[in-house]
C-alpha cells in the first residue's frame, strides 16, 4: 500500500469521526439527538434513557485502520492469481495445447476467450466477496439492494451481454467500502421504511403512532385441513418477515454486529407450539416481544427505547406517519414491557437455533441444516 493512499484514508476517516454530522449532510436520525451528562464519546454515542445502556457506533464501524493491511493483503492475493491465471490461459488458448486441456477437464470441451474472461470475473468477484465480508454492510442493506449488488458483483457465466465485474484494485476497493460504511444508516432506514410498509393496514395503531404501540401483521400461519389433527396450523415465512426485519434492526441498535435470520419460522413454531397462541414470548434480550393469532395476525411490541429510535428515523421519512406531538413513554409502559437484557452476540444465538437435537438410546447428538451454520461454518 502506499504512504499516500494510507495518509488520505486516515485522514478521510479522522474527518468522519470528528464531523459525524457530515457523513450524511446532517445528524442522522439512526443517531441520537442527545446525550445525558457526563456521557462519554462524541455524538456518536446513542444513549438508551430508560435502561442506561450506552452504545458507540464506533462499534458499528470497522476499525478501517486495521483493515487497510487486511485489504492491502486481499489485492496482493488477487494480483497474484490474476497472473497465474492468465498466464494458465495463454498456455491452454494455443492451438497445440487446447488438447491438453480438454484431457485435464475429462474432455469436457475446449477453452475460448470467453471461457477465460469469465475465469478472472469469477475471481474478481471472490476477491469482492472476501473484502465485504469483513464489514457488516451486506447484512444491513435491504433485501433489494443486496440484488443490485450481487448483480454487479457476482459473476455468471451465461449473463448476456458479457459481464464485466468491477477492477479490483486498492483505490476501488478502499473507495467501495468506505462509500458504504458511509451508507450503512441510510440502508437501516431503508429497512425500517420497509418494515413500517408491511404491517397490516386493517388496523388503526398501524396507522398513526409508528413503532411506539403494538404492531400488527398478518398472513403469518393459516389452518391446514388435516384428516388426523382437528386443527394444524402452517406458519409461513413472508408472514414472518416484519418479524426478522425488527430483530435484525434491534440488534444493530442494540450495538451487535448483524447477521441475517434465518430460523424465525422454525422458532416461532417451537415456541407457540410451547407456549400456545396469544400469549407473549420474548425475543432477543426482550428487544421484542410477540403473540399469535390462529386467525393468522401477529402482535409485535418492540422494546421502548427501541422503538423511539425507529419513529425518529420513520418521522423523518414519512413526517405524517407519527403525531405532531409525541408523549414520552410512561412509567406504566415501561414497567409492562421486561427490560432490556444484554445476552450472546447476534451470530452465536443464530448458530444455536439452527440445531436440533436427537436422543438415540443414552446418547444425545446435535445436527444443523445446511442454513446459517452452515454458511458461516469454517
Amino acid at each position: 500500500m502506499s504512504a499516500n493512499l494510507l495518509a488520505f484514508c486516515s485522514r478521510l476517516l479522522s474527518w468522519y469521526q470528528i464531523n459525524p454530522s457530515k457523513r450524511t449532510g446532517a445528524m442522522s436520525a439512526v443517531e441520537s439527538d442527545s446525550l445525558p451528562m457526563g456521557a462519554p464519546g462524541s455524538s456518536l454515542v446513542a444513549y438508551m434513557p430508560h435502561t442506561g445502556l450506552l452504545i458507540n457506533d464506533d462499534n458499528f464501524l470497522p476499525e478501517m485502520r486495521e483493515e487497510l493491511d487486511v485489504i492491502n493483503r486481499q489485492v496482493e492475493s488477487y494480483n497474484d492469481e490474476l497472473s497465474l491465471l492468465r498466464s494458465m490461459s495463454a498456455q491452454f488458448l494455443k492451438c497445440g495445447n487446447q488438447k491438453l486441456y480438454s484431457y485435464l477437464s475429462g474432455y469436457n470441451h475446449l477453452i475460448s476467450e470467453a471461457d477465460a474472461s469469465y475465469a478472472e470475473n469469477a475471481l474478481r468477484s471472490e476477491y469482492w466477496k472476501r473484502v465485504m465480508a469483513l464489514t457488516d454492510v451486506l447484512s444491513v442493506m435491504s433485501d433489494e439492494k443486496k440484488k443490485e449488488w450481487d448483480k454487479q458483483f457476482t459473476a455468471d457465466r451465461y449473463h448476456l451481454p458479457p459481464q464485466e465485474i468491477p477492477d479490483f484494485t486498492l483505490d476501488a476497493v478502499v473507495t467501495t467500502v468506505v462509500a458504504l460504511l458511509n451508507d450503512r444508516h441510510q440502508f437501516i432506514k431503508d429497512r425500517v421504511y420497509a418494515v413500517f410498509q408491511s404491517l397490516s393496514r386493517q388496523h388503526k395503531t398501524n396507522k398513526a403512532f409508528g413503532f411506539s404501540t403494538r404492531m400488527i401483521t398478518s398472513g403469518v400461519c393459516e389452518g391446514v385441513k388435516d384428516k388426523w389433527v382437528k386443527l394444524k396450523v402452517e406458519f409461513k415465512e413472508s408472514g414472518l418477515m416484519p418479524l426478522s426485519e425488527l430483530r435484525v434492526i434491534c440488534s444493530y441498535f442494540r450495538g451487535e454486529t448483524v447477521k441475517p435470520v434465518y430460523d424465525t419460522k422454525k422458532m416461532v413454531e417451537n415456541m407457540v407450539g410451547h407456549v400456545g397462541f396469544r400469549n407473549w414470548i420474548s425475543l432477543d434480550g426482550n428487544s421484542i416481544r410477540f403473540r399469535v393469532y390462529k386467525n393468522g395476525s401477529m402482535h409485535i411490541d418492540v422494546h421502548p427505547d427501541i422503538a423511539e429510535r425507529l419513529n425518529n428515523i420513520l418521522a423523518a421519512i414519512v413526517p405524517l406517519a407519527l403525531p405532531a406531538e409525541r408523549v414520552a413513554h410512561t412509567k406504566a409502559t415501561l414497567q409492562e414491557f421486561p427490560a432490556l437484557k444484554r445476552c450472546i452476540d447476534f451470530h452465536s444465538r443464530m448458530q444455536l437455533a439452527e440445531l436440533d437435537f436427537t436422543q438415540n438410546e443414552k446418547e444425545w447428538s446435535s445436527w444443523t441444516s445446511l442454513g446459517y451454520a452452515g454458511e458461516n461454518a469454517d
